[in-house]
């Protein structure tokens, strides 16, 4: 029997950056059926509540939210769950961020995101794309007065690459890194990401791991997959990512999710 479906969104339900337009409103009808049979459903994402919000506009009051990387779970406005680094190494990280020039950095508090100017590619993305509440706040290592949950180095095209000589090697034993797309380096808390997201809900609610499936196609989602008794990676997902998956669907822009939510409605004791 399911009990807990956690699924990411970028790559997996949408396009990166794209908003509730992209989004099929037959998923919204589908959540609503599967909380009707008592089954919880949860976003987990890179993105920020508000933004998770704006795309399941539909049933945004049925839904949980494990936002910013997994470093915090809420059930509708109410916070369950958050992790936080610490302030001065999160100042280091910011530093060293700033370092690697041709990239731009978003910091993600607990009330909203951060970042340095309006007149950027990353902040024009973040508000038109995702929908985000973030602010441009100019020295991001004076002017955040919020708790920081997690500090992304951004391009538009090369994040792994441009991060891969000394920042990862030098943060990787320090923070927990994920890369999500091409765009993102996401850094949060050693013991924070999206594994600790769904152990929170699975001990909270008393869920099993045969009781969870769980979908995702990057990196930062792998770290779900061995919590759940079944796992699928969507067919535009990185090549390790299917590898590590126990089951395939199709892609977003096939509904695969979608698909997959369907047969559930039906038997939610589907086989493999």
């Amino acid at each position: 029997m399911t009990r807990l479906i956690v699924t990411d969104i970028d790559g997996t339900l949408v396009g990166d950056g794209q908003g509730a337009e992209s989004m099929n409103p037959e998923y919204y009808d589908a959540i609503l059926r599967l909380t009707e049979k008592g089954i919880k459903f949860m976003a987990c994402s890179g993105r920020q509540r508000v933004s998770i919000a704006k795309l399941f506009r539909p049933v945004r009051d049925k839904i949980f939210y494990a936002c910013d990387g997994g470093s915090m779970v809420f059930d509708k406005e109410n916070l369950l769950f958050a992790k936080v680094l610490k302030r001065e190494t999160a100042m280091e990280i910011i530093r060293d961020a700033q370092k690697i020039l041709p990239c731009d950095i978003m910091v993600c508090g607990t009330k909203r995101a951060y970042c340095r100017s309006k007149d950027s590619e990353l902040y024009r993305w973040m508000v038109n794309g995702y929908g985000y509440d973030i602010e441009a706040v100019g020295d991001l290592t004076k002017n955040i007065p919020d708790d920081i949950v997690k500090v992304s180095v951004y391009h538009q095209s090369m994040a792994e690459e441009l991060t891969n000589p000394w920042f990862r090697p030098k943060w990787e034993n320090k923070v927990k890194l994920s890369l999500a797309g091409i765009q993102w380096l996401d850094c949060v808390p050693a013991d924070a990401g999206k594994k600790s997201a769904v152990q929170f809900m699975q001990q909270h609610f008393g869920i099993t791991k045969e009781e969870t499936i769980v979908f995702g196609d990057n990196q930062n989602d792998m770290e779900m997959f061995s919590l759940a008794g079944r796992s699928y990676a969507v067919d535009n997902a990185r090549e390790e990512v299917k590898q590590a998956a126990s089951h395939r669907c199709g892609g977003y822009q096939k509904n695969g999710v979608l698909e997959v939510l369907k047969k559930l409605i039906i038997c939610d004791n589907m086989t493999k």
